[in-house]
């Protein structure tokens, strides 16, 4: 199959509120039927998972061109169970996405973890 009859991968979108295991299969089957990188997008406490999962994406066996986490408040990331990590310089480049939701907790949560993100060396876009 040539590159232009090929299908444009269309991102993994993961709604609030699922759970570790939710989460976890979702990603695997994914990853399975995927020939390249993850892109993943997270709303709320999936949008905190999402950003762990591309901090820690080398040590899980994963491949992630891009996430976006849309209006998270600053949850607890479900996979982990523990409050995002601060993020370290990236392995891989992974574009990052941030985007608050329209109350001031999701406002200076999304720019607190923009500014860590940039500051770590990760490609950032912040609405």
């Amino acid at each position: 199959m040539s590159s232009e009859t090929q299908p444009i991968p269309r991102p993994l979108v993961l709604v609030d509120g699922l759970t570790r295991e939710q989460l976890l299969t979702a990603v695997g089957d994914a990853r399975v039927a995927s020939a390249g990188p993850l892109d993943l997008e997270g709303h709320g406490s999936s949008g905190v998972a999402v950003l762990s999962l591309a901090i820690h994406q080398r040590r899980l066996g994963l491949e992630i061109a891009h996430v976006a986490c849309l209006d998270a408040h600053g949850e607890i990331d479900p996979v982990s169970g523990q409050p995002l990590a601060v993020p370290t310089p990236p392995e891989v480049p992974t574009r990052v996405t941030l985007v608050a939701g329209r109350d001031e907790a999701s406002v200076a949560w999304t720019d607190q973890v923009a500014a860590a993100f940039r500051a770590a060396g990760w490609p950032v876009e912040h609405n």
